[in-house]
């Protein structure tokens, strides 16, 4: 039988670090971009920040204007749920950054770190906080687009995270795990989003 400290290292080598391939293919996806391709995922880290979070409302709210009045409740639930969601989201993400208190990569592993041009904004490196954001605004605007706007969100998503392993701020697992709670927190804040949107109604009621 293992001992607690035997089944952690068990566990984080086997969930988080895929038996290493977490952190091989971490250093292959690093050493596969060209040089030359780099503001681009400097862009993409930047557009999928939780920063953009007041910009996103700012399209939602004309978004909804060039509609018009129909639609509103189901509106209200989406901006509801990504604005709870959100919330829920950064503190999941502190909690976790906080128990499991895993290294960032260049940390980890040094000078065989091929790129860390991005400042990590904190010591912690899962979840990626950047996934988290990405993770919730796709899965708060899910249910209002079509086929076309939900791929949209799909690849957003993806780049974002992608661009977040390019740039040497997290490993594989932390973007994995970052979208899989910003999406459940999402869902989560649903019911009471929609309660909310009863009874605090944003572009006024219908009539």
């Amino acid at each position: 039988m293992l001992a607690p400290d035997d089944l952690t290292q068990w566990t984080r080598h086997w969930l988080y670090e895929w038996g290493g391939a977490n952190m091989d293919l971490f250093l292959s996806i690093q050493r596969a971009l060209p040089n030359d391709w780099i503001l681009l995922h400097e862009i993409l880290s930047v557009v999928g920040s939780f920063w953009g979070a007041p910009g996103v409302v700012a399209l939602m709210l004309v978004w909804q204007r060039m509609r018009g009045r129909e639609g509103s409740i189901p509106f209200d639930v989406t901006l509801y749920r990504f604005a709870l969601g959100l919330a829920l989201g950064f503190i999941g993400a502190a909690i976790f950054k906080a128990v499991f208190a895993l290294p960032r990569p260049f940390v980890l592993l040094g000078d065989a770190v091929y790129r860390a041009h991005s400042a990590p904004d904190s010591r912690y490196t899962m979840p990626s906080g950047h996934s988290v954001y990405a993770g919730v605004l796709a899965a708060a605007l899910w249910p209002a687009l079509g086929l076309a706007g939900r791929i949209g969100l799909l690849l957003f998503a993806a780049a974002v995270g992608w661009s977040r392993i390019v740039l040497g701020a997290h490993f594989p697992m932390d973007v994995i795990a970052g979208l899989v709670l910003g999406g459940a927190c999402a869902a989560a804040a649903h019911p009471w989003a929609r309660r909310l949107a009863r009874s605090l109604p944003i572009t006024g009621p219908r009539w």
